[in-house]
């Protein structure tokens, strides 16, 4: 038996994208051993007065495992007060890392405290060849730049053994459109404007706006213009089968990473628009089919932006929020280092209408970049990792 710790707070928001990680890492590791007892937690259980159920089990499995630049543990995982207590290996399986703006300058500053690093320097050695296991090429660059080896094994939610080596779906006609919402409240004119140009570019096509949480405030901003426009909305949180839409669906543009990596992994064309590093790093890694939401600034604007990160400085945004003025006398950090992208809405549509044009052929990419990444990464890390605890 094996714990799986699980990125997806069922108890909140149900973020369906955590919960694919869940699912996809779990067909994954069934597909390669067979079936396999897993019981799953969330990731922020607390198990100090459960030892003896953590030490009887096979192994801790982290799905997703977020890496946070200080305190990963005990702010995300809280397996045990003292891990030396803890018996059996802690297998991370796809990791993550996180920051704003997601551009190359921000990467190559990232700096792990020693309070992230002691937990991470005991979970490597469990993994095979002392290798952390990274979603992206960029996360492991980060991690290299902090003194550990990587391999790159990619998302397990753009994985689906039933789709290995199958081609891409390759429209001729957008049937099925489908839209995701931005987690953030910094993009939302320009996601109203993509959903109106979409409605009118794909006119006689279902569209579908597909909330992958339980409703934010975010979402409600966009329920008008896209109802107005012809959008239907589909509530898709908690359980991943409300994604089984994405398996019939055209294309899909927007700005949920796992709504693109759904669509990918059952060979669907699909274009991310990325809010932050994670979709960026994402981009990057597969070489197409995504833009950045955002335009990072460089110079004065943006060290100006870095003032934000100041303790004086919050404490005064957190004073002009109460007062009901944070927008309207200072800009917010996002906007003084990365704007929303000016570009990107244009730039998705000269994608879509070059990829028509063309048969979907960046979409060819994106299958070997995936397939070869299983092969290569994925496949060998589970095949060692889940035997190595037997």
């Amino acid at each position: 038996m094996y714990i799986g710790l699980t990125t997806c707070p069922h108890h909140a928001s149900g973020n369906v994208g955590d919960q694919l990680i869940t699912d996809a890492s779990i067909k994954l590791i069934e597909d390669i051993h067979g079936d396999t007892d897993i019981n799953v937690h969330f990731r922020r259980e607390d198990f100090t007065s459960r030892l003896d159920y953590v030490n009887s089990s096979d192994g801790i499995l982290c799905f997703g495992f977020p890496i946070l630049e200080s305190s990963t543990r005990p702010n995300i995982y809280r397996i045990a007060e003292d891990l030396a207590e803890v018996e059996v290996p802690i297998i991370p399986i796809g990791a993550v890392h996180n920051f704003y703006p997601g551009d190359k300058e921000e990467l190559e500053s990232r700096e792990l405290k020693s309070s992230t690093k002691s937990f991470l320097d005991q979970v490597v050695q469990n993994c095979p060849n002392g290798e952390m296991p990274v979603r992206t090429e960029w996360v492991g660059q980060m991690l290299r730049q902090n003194g550990y080896k990587t391999v790159l094994t990619g998302d397990p939610a753009w994985y689906d053994p039933e789709f290995t080596d199958e081609e891409f779906h390759k429209p001729d006609d957008i049937d099925q459109l489908v839209f995701t919402t931005p987690h953030s409240s910094h993009y939302i004119e320009q996601a109203e404007e993509l959903l109106r140009r979409l409605a009118r570019q794909f006119s006689d096509a279902d569209r579908i706006m597909v909330l992958h949480s339980a409703p934010t405030d975010v979402d409600r901003e966009l329920f008008e213009p896209a109802r107005s426009t012809g959008w239907d909305i589909h509530y898709a949180s908690h359980n991943v089968e409300n994604l089984d839409l994405y398996r019939e669906s055209d294309l899909h543009v927007g700005y949920r990473k796992h709504g693109h990596l759904a669509h990918l992994r059952w060979r669907r064309p699909s274009i991310v628009l990325a809010e932050d590093s994670r979709a960026q790093g994402l981009n990057e890694t597969l070489g197409t089919a995504g833009f950045p939401a955002f335009e990072a600034r460089e110079g004065a604007l943006r060290q100006l932006g870095e003032i934000h990160r100041s303790i004086p400085v919050r404490g005064i945004y957190f004073a002009l929020r109460k007062l009901g003025g944070y927008d309207n006398i200072l800009p917010s950090r996002k906007n003084l280092i990365a704007p929303p992208n000016p570009t990107a809405i244009d730039d998705v549509f000269g994608f879509i209408k070059e990829q028509r044009q063309n048969n979907w052929e960046a979409f060819d990419q994106v299958q070997d970049v995936i397939d070869e990444t299983y092969e290569d990464g994925m496949k060998p890390f589970l095949e060692s990792a889940i035997d190595s605890t037997n």
